[in-house]
């Protein structure tokens, strides 16, 4: 059965059933939202009684889009029931930004935060005052924190947080959607204008420094020489940020023969697709390259992981959580620390040359890349479901 089709009713209220409330975004391409929203889809099929309060969006401008999910699972997005105002429940689930740690007057107050670069900055609390009281004093002690990855949960370590306050939850995927579909790869490329003889790397998100896209150009510019077929997929997200202008400022860091070199193997989607459209965008790709400054987790990777496209992406960070050696090849990086507000924040710095390295030996190696074809989609489906990472969820603040 599809992991979000034929999704059951809510099952009736009754006195052994936990009640949760998740204020969060619904219905917005944004990283939260997307996140909350298969996490809900997973909620309806436990034994709990479950509320929503939607948050406002963190930009004014950013407008709801539908059509991401799959019809059925967004009329059970839809269906969610909306919390009178008020009402507690046995647990509150915070998922948006800006971030509170302020306790709610429910029993156990939980936030889905994440800390690319291991700090809280002062933009990421919806009031200054909390952030002050957080630099001078402990965090409130009954509040606990999500985030999804190893990486991030340090930022939280530092901030004061008890490590038993801090649940590590990683992400998870629908294998129903996110799978191999060699039989629609031809149609795809075609219908972006690449061949079928090229070779095709892909990279995923904001396109900005913390994506390391400066260094991927940078890449795919001296590997282009040796390779003149080879093409990079980039896909935006124009709707909530200038990522095609983000791009534009990396590709001018570039020389002009590197620029031009780059430009004209580039393929650009800034629009908002279904998911079904992102995993139909996987499988044009030959490897997904991501090396990263900094994330908080890098959800596209394990989403190209489990559409069986073999991974290149920065070692030391959030991945190192969820890939293995069997598909994935890990860049060379180390810790570079800065000032941020003040406090020590972290970041990776990975090594261009091992980059370049990698990407070349993606492209000669077929057998390599058959190989992680197949053990990408066993290790994902395996171990990060989102009905499986759910579970845990459940049992860390429900059970």
């Amino acid at each position: 059965m599809n992991s979000h089709t034929n999704i059951p009713a809510l099952a009736a209220p009754s006195s052994v059933q936990k009640t949760l409330i998740v204020e969060g975004w619904r219905f917005l391409p944004h990283s939260y939202a997307i996140v909350n929203q298969w996490q809900l889809l997973a909620l309806f099929r436990k034994r709990i009684v479950l509320k929503l309060i939607d948050a406002p969006f963190y930009r004014s401008w950013w407008q709801i889009q539908e059509k991401i999910f799959r019809p059925d699972a967004e009329k059970a997005l839809r269906a969610v029931e909306v919390a009178r105002p008020g009402e507690t429940a046995d647990v509150l689930l915070r998922i948006f930004a800006p971030f509170t740690f302020s306790p709610s007057r429910s029993c156990v107050t939980a936030v889905f935060a994440t800390l690319e670069q291991q700090v809280i900055r002062k933009h990421q609390l919806s009031d200054y005052r909390e952030y002050e009281q957080l630099r001078r004093a402990q965090p409130p002690a009954d509040v606990r924190v999500i985030t999804p990855s190893r990486w991030s949960a340090e930022g939280f370590y530092k901030a004061g947080f008890r490590r038993d306050q801090v649940l590590v939850i990683p992400h998870g995927v629908d294998p129903a959607i996110f799978r191999p579909m060699p039989e629609i790869r031809s149609r795809v490329r075609h219908e972006s204008g690449i061949d079928d003889k090229d070779f095709v790397f892909l990279n995923v998100g904001v396109m900005s420094g913390n994506k390391g896209i400066d260094l991927l150009l940078r890449g795919f510019a001296q590997v282009r020489r040796r390779f003149p077929r080879l093409r990079l997929i980039l896909k935006g997200m124009d709707d909530l940020y200038d990522s095609k202008g983000l791009l534009q400022k990396c590709l001018k860091t570039l020389s002009t023969s590197d620029q031009r070199r780059a430009v004209d193997g580039i393929t650009y989607f800034g629009n908002t697709l279904s998911h079904d459209g992102m995993a139909a965008l996987y499988q044009a790709a030959d490897a997904y390259v991501s090396p990263y400054r900094a994330e908080g987790f890098n959800l596209p990777v394990l989403e190209a992981a489990s559409c069986g496209i073999p991974i290149i992406c920065t070692s030391g960070g959030p991945t190192d959580d969820f890939v293995t050696e069997s598909f994935a090849r890990k860049i060379e990086s180390e810790v570079v620390q800065d000032l941020i507000d003040g406090q020590r924040a972290s970041r990776l710095a990975p090594n261009l040359d091992d980059l370049i390295a990698h990407m070349i030996f993606a492209v000669e190696d077929i057998s390599w890349r058959r190989r992680a074809a197949a053990a990408g989609p066993l290790h994902v489906h395996a171990r990060y479901t989102w009905d499986g990472v759910v579970d845990r969820l459940v049992e860390e603040l429900l059970i």
